[in-house]
């Protein structure tokens, strides 16, 4: 049984993730649950977007540009995916966007595809969804065209807003981080990177640099080798290669994790001219190692609980050479908002610190015995309550 790292996270966040809309009413994403009502929600392929666009801000991860890019199919059935050259030669595993959240090469020769280790929910909004709107138009632009045209004809559009609680989930398979398989058809077409003509795999071989794959052409030929950053094997079946690569330096994969938990420790989310804080108020922490890991993202319980407290304030001040006594009648309500999670058991909890969510995280690296550990981290913004 392979080691699991298990994140569930409860952020604040407000109208984050719009649907196609209809005319100028832009709609939030949004899913019935059980109760019947509609919860809003940030798709994992909008998390997924703002990690990488955060990791990338911190200056942890590079993606893949364009040129390590490659447009398959035809028409409207184009889809854009990582180069024949980016997977044959390893070089995917270079980036974290592919070697932790997967892929999917379907239009060109030879197919694969990496089921992600890196899963991530969808984040679930935990109070229903209102309906709350804003009206809005661009009068600074019309404004400035009634100058010329003597009329103002603003662009009127009507957006859906929800403040609130959202949580989601992120589990991490770490033995698979690091690592591909590629089958490559013998004497099979290959469709290399902006090149209409088909190349044929002419041998597959391993040399002292690693896997060379020779193609030909009725012009020439080319060789595509591996990547220094990785090692690699070859099975030779009875019609194809399998071809295997994985990072040489296994400290690679323990940093990548540690970037994505610094990630979504900060992660922030641009949309539609705001910059979202998405980082977390709540984070529970699972760590296992030959055991079977869990959640708690149906186990957290946003509850609407506040406290309250009053006392009397004796204020002494002169005035006039009299000496006066006001008794103050003073109310202080503490409205944290109230999470209740279920299942905890003797799970430790404390406030968020990002070096404590880092060494909690360590013990996972630090040998091979039986591991099955819980810590719940929260923001001093909220309470917490166990269940």
């Amino acid at each position: 049984m392979s080691k699991f790292l298990v994140l569930d996270v409860v952020f604040y966040g407000g109208s984050l993730n719009y649907d196609q809309g209809s005319g100028n009413y832009q709609e939030l994403k949004k899913v019935t649950k059980w109760d019947g009502k509609q919860y809003t929600l940030v798709s994992r392929y909008a998390l997924r977007y703002s990690i990488l666009e955060t990791a990338k801000r911190m200056g942890l991860w590079k993606t893949a540009d364009a040129d390590n890019l490659q447009k398959a199919g035809d028409g409207n059935k184009t889809v854009i995916q990582p180069s024949t050259e980016l997977l044959l030669t390893g070089k995917i595993l270079n980036y974290p966007e592919f070697d932790l959240f997967g892929y999917l090469i379907t239009s060109t020769s030879p197919q694969n595809f990496r089921e992600a280790p890196v899963k991530i929910s969808h984040a679930i909004s935990m109070t229903p969804f209102a309906y709350d709107v804003l009206f809005n138009a661009n009068i600074g632009l019309a404004n400035r065209m009634r100058e010329k045209y003597g009329e103002m004809t603003p662009n009127p559009f009507t957006s859906e807003e929800h403040q609130t609680f959202y949580q989601y989930s992120i589990v991490i398979d770490v033995d698979r981080i690091g690592e591909i398989e590629v089958y490559l058809q013998k004497r099979g077409e290959i469709g290399l990177t902006d090149e209409k003509e088909k190349w044929k795999v002419d041998t597959v071989q391993k040399s002292e640099n690693g896997i060379e794959i020779k193609l030909r052409t009725k012009k020439g030929e080319k060789v595509l080798s591996q990547v220094k950053e990785c090692s690699s094997d070859i099975v030779e079946l009875e019609k194809v290669y399998l071809l295997r690569y994985r990072l040489n330096d296994g400290k690679v994969v323990k940093d990548r994790i540690i970037q994505l938990i610094k990630t979504i420790l900060n992660l922030k989310r641009s949309i539609k001219g705001r910059e979202e804080d998405l980082t977390p108020k709540l984070l529970i922490v699972g760590i296992y190692n030959k055991h079977p890991y869990k959640t708690f993202r149906d186990k957290i319980l946003l509850k609407d609980e506040y406290t309250e407290e009053s006392y009397d304030e004796i204020i002494e001040e002169e005035q006039d050479g009299k000496k006066i006594v006001k008794v103050k009648h003073v109310i202080s309500k503490s409205k944290k908002p109230v999470f209740e999670i279920a299942g905890l058991g003797n799970a430790e909890c404390k406030e968020l610190q990002e070096n404590d969510v880092l060494d909690f995280v360590e013990k996972l690296f630090n040998g091979d015995e039986e591991l099955s550990e819980v810590k719940v981290f929260y923001d001093s913004g909220i309470q917490v309550k166990k269940a």
